[in-house]
């Protein structure tokens, strides 16, 4: 049977939640991280569109009468509406990431936390060691 009647170090109780908090951090840490790379190269892909968009007007100007487009015109419409539509992704991908670098520098203040856990790791050992906790 089990003695139930030693009661558990409050030491112990406080070192596996600093422990959870450390843990939490750094998984948040990872994937602000990996979120900030998928908008960078969501950026990078959107820029590159861009680009392409913005080479490929036929540069011809429109100087016919009325009720007559001269060739290229309306493909110049539709890569201008397609250029606009791109800016706007790229400006929506900027204010994400805003939201997310937000997010990374709230993160990086709980960073005491993790630091809390590290030093009262230290510390209880001896604890640990005594309740035959340790590896």
């Amino acid at each position: 049977m089990i003695d139930n009647s030693a009661d558990v170090p409050q030491t112990l109780i406080k070192l596996e939640q600093l422990r959870i908090r450390s843990e939490l951090h750094f998984a948040a840490r990872r994937a602000l991280s990996d979120r900030r790379r998928q908008l960078r190269d969501q950026r990078k892909e959107i820029e590159q569109q861009i680009h392409t968009e913005a080479e490929s007007f036929s540069g011809r100007q429109v100087t016919l009468g009325q009720d007559r487009s001269a060739p290229g015109k309306g493909l110049d419409v539709h890569r201008e509406k397609r250029l606009a539509e791109l800016c706007r992704h790229l400006a929506a991908i900027d204010a994400v990431d805003a939201v997310v670098s937000d997010a990374q520098e709230e993160t990086e203040r709980t960073t005491g936390d993790v630091a809390a856990f590290k030093a009262a790791e230290a510390h209880l050992q001896q604890t640990l060691a005594d309740w035959g906790l340790s590896s």
